[in-house]
């Protein structure tokens, strides 16, 4: 039995909201927990109590990357995707990071390819169209069967021109998770470095970047996670690291001997700087965590430590074939991969047409006097969707019920 099972009731008392809203929408926006709410709010207590400077030592809420919420980040997000510590810093939206990483740390040349799928979120899509107009880099495009990118396909794809292959490791658009180890094996097999979009996979399946040899993954801290908006992790593989000399400087993480020399009476804003990043992932931070969401984050990965990555994922994939197996029960077609190895929680069907799929999306927000709305998502991409589902650990069979008995009236 999954431990969680027996505490579930305490594990949704973190969660507020869930008292008002069937609530099965993680992959779009997660709802705040107790946790993280309080842990953001000690970051004000702290600098309203004045604990905010940073000399003659950093206080406790100064600027994020002098706290040791900062280390601490990224000491528990590297436990959470099995990577080294020195792989991991702190960022947040990924398309804020992907721009750093495809404009910053490739040597682009005319006639190199990209390879992504016609599943994937377009914030990577949209900054590759700019750099196959700047650099004469082809886009090649793997399309989907039924929802699903075969790994022939992709190998099919991949050649010594390809670069970069760039994946949602799970498609938010419909549900399909990628075997991260056999497509960067295929990748590696041609030269090629693997970016991993993990937003809709981490925080709901189990990663193992090392036993992957995923090239670079990011992720934020606010759908699946759980966690807060503004906070997430980036990992760069150390193989890959020592490769790159990257077209960005944060003075922040320049490996100054002695640290940053602003007391320093002889320092100097050419000599006293003029010094490599430091050798570790902080190297690429952009600092762009702001205090109170670097709290939060770290008092999200802190409550996932205390529940257990396996144990979530066991949760989430068994409440999705169940919301699978109900929703086929009553005649609609689910366009998520029915094998569960092949999907989590994120589950795509519709009734077969998309009017009929609008019309039950808006009965959702009012379900019916003294009843509480049901929170999904219509999402379409490359002909798939359009209604989605999320099931995370903190969902119950009576959500899954709530929804799909509406879902049949309406039929």
């Amino acid at each position: 039995m999954n431990p969680l099972d027996s505490h579930i009731d305490d594990i949704r008392a973190q969660f507020k909201m869930l008292d008002h809203w069937v609530y099965l929408n993680a992959g779009d926006i997660m709802v705040p927990g107790n946790y993280w709410l309080d842990a953001a709010r000690d970051y004000y207590r702290f600098q309203e109590c004045g604990r905010m400077e940073d000399i003659p030592t950093a206080d406790a809420a100064t600027h994020p990357f002098l706290t040791p919420a900062w280390q601490e980040c990224i000491e528990r997000g590297a436990r959470l995707i099995n990577a080294q510590p020195d792989e991991v810093t702190n960022m947040y939206r990924p398309a804020i990071t992907a721009n750093l990483i495809l404009y910053n740390m490739f040597e682009w040349h005319d006639g190199d390819n990209v390879v992504i799928t016609d599943l994937s979120y377009p914030a990577i899509p949209y900054i590759l169209q700019d750099i196959a107009r700047r650099h004469g880099v082809e886009i090649r495009v793997v399309r989907h069967v039924e929802g699903e990118v075969p790994l022939e396909k992709m190998e099919s794809a991949i050649d010594g021109r390809t670069r970069l292959v760039a994946v949602d490791r799970t498609a938010a658009f419909s549900g399909f998770t990628f075997d991260m180890k056999s497509l960067c094996r295929l990748a590696h097999d041609q030269g090629a470095v693997v970016l991993d979009d993990a937003m809709q996979a981490l925080g709901a399946i189990d990663i193992d970047v090392a036993d992957d040899e995923v090239d670079l993954l990011i992720s934020g801290s606010y759908k699946w996670q759980c966690g807060p908006e503004g906070a997430g992790l980036f990992y760069i593989r150390r193989a890959f690291m020592d490769t790159v000399d990257a077209r960005f400087r944060n003075y922040i993480w320049a490996d100054v001997p002695g640290g940053i020399p602003f007391a320093d009476p002889h320092h100097d804003n050419l000599a006293s700087w003029d010094h490599p990043p430091v050798n570790n992932a902080n190297r690429f931070s952009q600092d762009t965590v702001i205090g109170p969401s670097l709290f939060g984050w770290n008092a999200t990965l802190k409550f996932y430590e205390r529940h257990g990555i396996g144990n979530i994922e066991e949760r989430v994939r068994r409440l999705g074939t169940y919301a699978t197996e109900r929703l086929q029960d009553i005649g609609c077609t689910v366009t998520s991969p029915l094998d569960p190895e092949r999907r989590h929680g994120l589950i795509t069907y519709t009734n077969g047409d998309y009017d009929r799929d609008l019309e039950f999306f808006r009965r959702c927000a009012a379900p019916g006097r003294c009843k509480k709305p049901i929170r999904i998502s219509m999402r379409a991409l490359g002909g798939v969707g359009n209604l989605r589902v999320c099931t995370h650990f903190f969902n119950t069979e009576e959500d899954i019920d709530t929804l799909v008995d509406l879902q049949a009236s309406m039929r």
